[in-house]
C-alpha cells in the first residue's frame, strides 16, 4: 500500500465529538479530552486572549 492519495481515501473514524462542556466540536474521542475548553483534563475552563476576537467598534469623532 503507498502512503499517498489513495490511502487519504480511507480515513473515515470520527476523531472530534462534540464537547459536553463547551458545545464545539473539539472533544477527542479516543483521547478523552476537548481541545477547546479542556474539559477531560481540567476542571476549569481554557481560556485565552489569543482565542477570543476582539469587537471592533467604529470610533466617530
Amino acid at each position: 500500500m503507498v502512503k499517498g492519495t489513495p490511502s487519504m481515501g480511507k480515513r473515515h473514524k470520527v476523531v472530534h465529538i462534540r464537547c459536553r462542556r463547551c458545545g464545539r466540536r473539539a472533544y477527542h474521542a479516543q483521547r478523552g479530552v476537548c481541545a477547546a475548553c479542556g474539559y477531560g483534563r481540567d476542571r476549569r475552563i481554557n481560556r485565552y486572549k489569543w482565542k477570543v476576537k476582539t469587537v471592533q467598534r467604529l470610533r466617530l469623532r
